[in-house]
C-alpha cells in the first residue's frame, strides 16, 4: 500500500493560542529577575562570571515552553495512503465521486405498456444509491436530446413523460460521448430504451466509440417495437453491459440498481485510474 502524504496535526490547535500569555510571563519575570539579579550583585560586590553561558540557559528555556505548549495540542502524525477498491465494494466506490450520464428514451413507443412507468420505478430505486459526491446528468431522448437535470443525485426528483415522436438513440449515445470526454470526473452512460431505433444516425456506428467510456444498456420493455437485439448489440460494440428489466418487483429491482451501480462506477473509475479510496491514520505515538 503506497504512502501518499505524511503531516503534522494537532488535536487541540486551539490551544497553541496559549503561547502568547505564557511567552509574555516569562519575558516579564525574566526582566524582573535580571534586575533584582544586578542589584543583588553590586550589593554583594561580586564579579560577574559565566553572563553568556547565564543568558544561553535562560533563553533555552523558550523553546521547552514552546514544545510544552504544543505537548498539550496533543500532535499526531497523519498519514494518507491509497487503498485500491476492489470490485463489488460499494461502500469504498460511495467515497469516490464519479459522473453519471443518464439518457432515458421519452420515445412515443415508450408509454406501450406501460415501459415509462417502469422506468421510473428504475430510476427512482437506483439514484438514491448513487453518493452525494456523484455527479448526476438526466438527458430525455426522442428526436433531439436534451438535459433535463444536472447536479447532485440527492436534489433529483423522477418526472418523466413519454409520447415525443421519433427515436435517436444514435444520437443520444453521441451527445453522452461527447459530455463524457469534456467532464473532468471520471464519467459513466446508462441507456435506457426499449431499442425502437427509427430516427438520426446509427447507434451501431456510435457504440464502438465507447471505449473508454463505460456504457450500460438497459432494455425495457417488450412486444411490439421493441428491439432487444438490437441494445445487445450495442452493448457488445460498446464492451458495455447489458440489462434487462422484465419483472418489476421491488427485489428485482433492488439487485438491478446495485448491480448496476457498483458495475458502471467502478468501470469509470478504474479506467481514469481512480479507483482507490485515501485512507487517514494517526500516530500520536511517534
Amino acid at each position: 500500500m503506497p504512502l501518499h502524504q505524511l503531516m503534522i496535526r494537532f488535536e487541540n490547535p486551539e490551544y497553541v493560542l496559549l503561547l502568547i500569555p505564557v511567552l509574555a510571563i516569562y519575558l516579564f519575570l525574566f526582566i524582573h529577575a535580571e534586575k533584582n539579579y544586578r542589584r543583588l550583585m553590586r550589593v554583594l560586590s561580586i564579579v560577574k562570571k559565566r553572563k553568556k553561558l547565564r543568558y544561553l540557559i535562560l533563553l533555552l528555556k523558550i523553546p521547552l515552553i514552546v514544545l510544552l505548549i504544543l505537548s498539550i495540542c496533543t500532535p499526531y502524525v497523519e498519514s494518507i495512503e491509497k487503498k485500491p477498491i476492489e470490485y463489488g465494494d460499494i461502500e469504498s466506490l460511495r467515497k469516490v465521486p464519479a459522473s453519471l450520464v443518464f439518457l432515458v428514451d421519452v420515445s412515443k413507443s415508450m408509454n406501450y405498456g406501460n415501459r415509462i412507468g417502469d422506468v421510473r420505478t428504475l430510476l427512482s430505486n437506483l439514484i438514491p444509491k448513487m453518493s452525494y459526491k456523484d455527479h448526476l446528468v438526466v438527458a430525455l431522448f426522442a428526436r433531439d436530446t436534451e438535459v433535463v437535470y444536472e447536479g447532485p443525485p440527492s436534489n433529483f426528483t423522477v418526472k418523466l413523460k413519454a409520447g415525443k415522436r421519433y427515436s435517436a438513440i444514435g444520437d443520444a449515445l453521441s451527445f453522452a460521448l461527447s459530455y463524457t470526454r469534456a467532464s473532468s470526473l471520471p464519467t459513466a452512460v446508462v441507456l435506457i430504451t426499449d431499442g425502437g431505433w427509427n430516427y438520426g444516425s446509427d447507434p451501431l456506428h456510435i457504440a464502438p466509440l465507447f471505449k473508454n467510456t463505460p456504457l450500460a444498456v438497459v432494455h425495457v420493455g417488450y412486444g411490439t417495437s421493441s428491439n432487444p437485439d438490437l441494445l445487445r448489440e450495442i452493448s457488445e460494440k460498446a464492451s458495455g453491459k447489458y440489462y434487462e428489466v422484465n419483472q418489476i418487483t421491488l427485489e428485482a429491482v433492488e439487485s438491478l440498481t446495485e448491480h448496476l451501480y457498483s458495475e458502471i462506477k467502478y468501470s469509470a473509475l478504474r479506467l481514469r485510474g481512480e479507483n482507490y479510496v485515501q485512507c487517514i491514520t494517526k500516530d500520536y505515538t511517534t
